[in-house]
């Protein structure tokens, strides 16, 4: 049974790195992604990059040999990076949010007030703000009870040794709140907004839709006495409203997924922590189980996320034929005839089309 489990590890680690380092790559090479958004794209994907190279690893060795089977001054250290690596990427998590709510309530004023070096300020503050949760805790030993050094953290199991984190409860309770329950609050909250937002837009869209009809359908009746342009425009105006509708659909599910997923990973861990710290109840292997769930919401990041943006659809089908046809729109026949025929659309074209 051992060797099926480690070729699912296996699987999850190489899914997890070489996803995040071909969009890194990704967003390094193509000019079109080298945006202050895609900033926290990068801060995000290396975060997951650090759990896929530094964590998963140990982490696979400790579930498989049942003890920990590395240098006795290493675990410490690898539960600070556990630590470190998997706030980093929640509160990455929580920045992009913020990034995408303050892009959809003011498009207009974004790149005024989410420059450049305020992406990279923020960027420094998330990996400063873990860094704080993990390194300095676990070295000065404020994550134990009686606040001492315990160096390495092993425990000792028979003639097994152990590399848990055991942690007590002021230290669960801090760390849990600063790394998930406020960031989860937050997440949750900007991407509630962003929903409402775009419903909000999509009733705009949909009402500027049947006014532009109706002031089509006025401008056509004088000329043409019985003109069956009315019905027509009305049908065009509501298959508008129905593709703006079903656009705020697919953004609610998006927005959906994002947090379900997010909330199946790691809510169970962090209940669990502190139940963990409360009671100590908590058997070793459901606690391992809930632990590599989390983990695997950095595998599934760098799937979700390009997945639902075009950008990185049309980046990736420049070389993945499989997402190309997805990815790329294909031209209307409007661009084509001003392709082969060089020419601009005349200036009687209705603002029906140009929408």
């Amino acid at each position: 049974g051992s060797s099926w489990v480690a070729a699912f590890l296996c699987f999850i680690i190489l899914l997890t790195t070489a996803g995040k380092f071909l969009l890194i790559l990704l967003i390094v090479t193509q000019r079109s992604l080298r945006n202050t958004s895609n900033y926290f794209l990068v801060s995000l994907f290396m975060s997951d990059l650090m759990v896929g190279l530094v964590v998963m690893p140990p982490a696979m060795l400790n579930q498989l040999y049942g003890r920990w089977v590395l240098r006795g001054d290493f675990c410490s250290l690898w539960y600070s990076f556990d630590v470190m690596c998997c706030s980093a990427s929640i509160l990455n998590l929580c920045v992009i949010s913020l990034d995408r709510y303050l892009l959809i309530i003011s498009p207009l004023k974004y790149k005024l007030r989410m420059t450049s070096c305020r992406a990279l300020w923020l960027i420094l503050a998330t990996w400063t703000l873990a860094a704080l949760a993990s390194f300095l805790p676990i070295k000065m030993g404020w994550h134990e009870l009686e606040f001492e050094v315990r160096s390495p953290n092993v425990t000792s199991r028979g003639d097994e040794d152990q590399c848990r984190l055991l942690v007590s409860l002021p230290y669960a309770l801090v760390a849990s709140c600063l790394t998930f329950f406020l960031p989860s609050a937050a997440i949750s909250f900007t991407y509630c907004r962003i929903l409402l937002a775009a419903r909000k837009q999509a009733v705009q869209v949909a009402s500027l839709a049947s006014n532009v009809a109706t002031v089509t359908t006025d401008e056509t009746t004088p000329q043409v006495p019985c003109a069956p342009s009315q019905p027509a425009a009305g049908s065009e105006s509501r298959r508008f409203a129905n593709k703006h509708s079903k656009k705020a659909l697919k953004a609610s599910l998006t927005l959906g997924i994002l947090l379900g997923m997010f909330c199946v990973a790691w809510l169970p861990f962090f209940v669990t922590n502190v139940t963990q710290a409360v009671c100590g109840c908590v058997p070793a292997g459901f606690f391992d189980v809930l632990t590599w769930l989390g983990y695997c919401n950095s595998t599934m990041n760098p799937i979700i996320y390009p997945l639902f943006m075009r950008d990185f659809k049309r980046a990736m089908g420049k070389y993945l034929p499989c997402c190309r046809r997805s990815g790329e729109p294909r031209p209307s026949a409007i661009s084509l005839s001003m392709r082969n025929s060089n020419s601009v659309p005349p200036a009687a074209t209705s603002l029906k089309n140009v929408l």
